[in-house]
């Protein structure tokens, strides 16, 4: 079933973020077992009278701060891990002189056909944890704790030696647009400090985010838990129901829910796919469309399709419930 609602009746009543939704929806509706229902989100239209003629105030809302994922989200993330896969397989099967590539693939989560990494360790998981994980692999194949871990000092790179950045979209933009509404940008991501910094570097970004949390930072814990969100929001000292978390794999998105962010976005870009970003509020296809919502300018589309989850739904409903009931005690308590 789809459902076609304008940009006000999506951002007044999908989350924490935005009460104040009215509309009724019914308990079927509610109760359906549809994974996902997509709406088609516009702007005000030119096109009506009645629009053109209403006082109803601006539908725009605006978060304190965006907490964006790294790889799958702002770049490509098979551009930049696919030939990291290759390079770790070749050391390793070179150090140990066994053809460990389909096992480091396995493991990784990397198709050699498609040159495509799939939802799993790579995707998910930091460095530090993937480590352990090899060390593992190696000592299944028989060798001693210690030769295997001397194999992964020898062959083990938190970066790729060519690193390769492909944007999904103009970030530079995207981040001044949010900088100039006074929203803070923050980073949380799996990937090591070394690597972050680098792409910050290399695109010109450092000066426009705010704080980066990295996955083998002493400070952070693996996502999904949610104790990096709730780290950010404390230290830029802004309320957790005045955050949004952008991410394309259910770590990020499981991330968002369990902090009780305010907003959970899952985008399209990286991984995750519809059925796995199910934990997500709502669903865009590139991180532009998610600074087109809450910081629209001149070259923004006028047009959107945004899937709205289960989860989503719920939670519009959830605040429209909400906030009828305390208008009703305020009417009952003033009478």
């Amino acid at each position: 079933m789809a459902l076609r609602l304008g940009a006000r009746a999506l951002v007044a009543g999908s989350s924490r973020l935005f009460p104040g939704f009215s509309s009724e929806i019914s308990p079927s509706l509610r109760k359906q077992s549809l994974s996902s229902l997509s709406l088609n989100v516009r702007p005000l239209s030119d096109f009506s009278p009645s629009i053109s003629e209403s006082n109803l105030k601006p539908s725009i809302f605006q978060p304190s701060v965006v907490i964006f994922d790294k790889d799958g989200t702002l770049v490509c993330f098979h551009t930049m891990w696919n030939s990291w896969c290759e390079e770790l397989a070749k050391r390793m099967c070179a150090e140990t002189d066994t053809d460990m590539s389909t096992d480091v693939y396995e493991l990784m989560g990397y198709d050699l056909d498609t040159k495509k990494i799939r939802m799993g360790m790579l995707a998910e998981k930091t460095h530090p944890y993937i480590k352990e994980k090899v060390v593992e692999l190696l000592i299944k194949q028989g060798f001693s704790d210690w030769e295997a871990k001397n194999v992964l000092k020898k062959t083990w790179k938190d970066t790729p030696e060519n690193m390769q950045i492909k944007m999904t979209g103009n970030l530079r933009s995207l981040f001044t647009r949010l900088q100039k509404r006074n929203i803070k940008i923050a980073i949380c991501t799996s990937d090591s400090r070394e690597g972050t910094e680098e792409f910050l570097e290399r695109l010109n970004l450092s000066h426009l985010v705010d704080i980066v949390v990295c996955g083998d930072d002493a400070v952070s814990v693996a996502k999904p838990d949610p104790h990096n969100a709730i780290h950010i929001c404390k230290k830029l000292n802004i309320d957790l129901s005045e955050a949004i978390m952008v991410g394309d794999t259910p770590a990020d998105t499981i991330m968002g829910q369990a902090a009780n962010l305010g907003l959970t976005i899952g985008v399209l870009t990286g991984v995750g796919t519809h059925e796995d970003l199910t934990h997500a509020d709502v669903i865009v296809n590139i991180v532009s469309e998610v600074v087109d919502l809450i910081s629209p300018n001149a070259d923004s589309k006028e047009f959107h399709s945004v899937t709205v989850t289960a989860r989503g739904l719920f939670e519009i409903a959830e605040r429209s419930s909400f906030s009828q009931t305390n208008t009703k005690t305020a009417i009952q308590n003033s009478a």
